[in-house]
């Protein structure tokens, strides 16, 4: 499905790009920052991911997660199916993601990007005091569908990376 041309408030009409569009027809099984579309003029700047087709899934949950003013660690759990795209609004925060093929750590501190998680990812959030993230999700709540659990995770995808 092509994406086509953007209206936005800016008055004009932008087209998005080949590289952006082909983001949301990939299928990865590991995590990777999905860049947005970002324009700006002297009255501020709109960042759009054109609907769903700007993400790798079509979005049935939308959440914010304010950081206490300690920045305390957030996640520390995987999803059986649900696939998540986190972006920070304000602040930063480091994410360690952990597959059954590798652990990596991106930093976050844009909100013209976006981290693609997959299920079976175990995350754990690190964000800066005061940051806010926002969490689009492919699935509405569900805790069944929660790995809270680091060993049942570790079976589950039988990690076979060396640390």
């Amino acid at each position: 499905m092509r994406l086509g041309s953007l209206s936005v408030w800016l008055g004009k009409t932008v087209s998005i790009s080949g590289a952006l569009r082909n983001f949301a027809v990939m299928n990865y099984t590991e995590p990777y920052l999905l860049p947005f579309l970002r324009l700006s003029d002297a009255s501020g700047t709109l960042i759009s991911t054109q609907d769903e087709k700007g993400l790798p899934f079509p979005a049935k949950r939308i959440f914010w997660v304010f950081a206490s003013s300690q920045g305390d660690e957030r996640g520390g759990h995987a999803h059986r199916t649900t696939e998540e795209v986190l972006v920070v609004l304000q602040g930063t925060v480091k994410v360690v993601t952990e597959t059954a093929q590798e652990k990596q750590c991106f930093e976050l501190g844009a909100a013209n990007q976006g981290l693609y998680i997959p299920p079976f990812c175990w995350i754990t959030v690190h964000p800066s005091p005061g940051a806010i993230l926002c969490c689009i999700t492919s699935t509405v709540f569900e805790e069944a569908d929660y790995i809270r659990d680091y060993a049942e995770f570790r079976a589950l995808t039988s990690g076979s990376y060396q640390e």
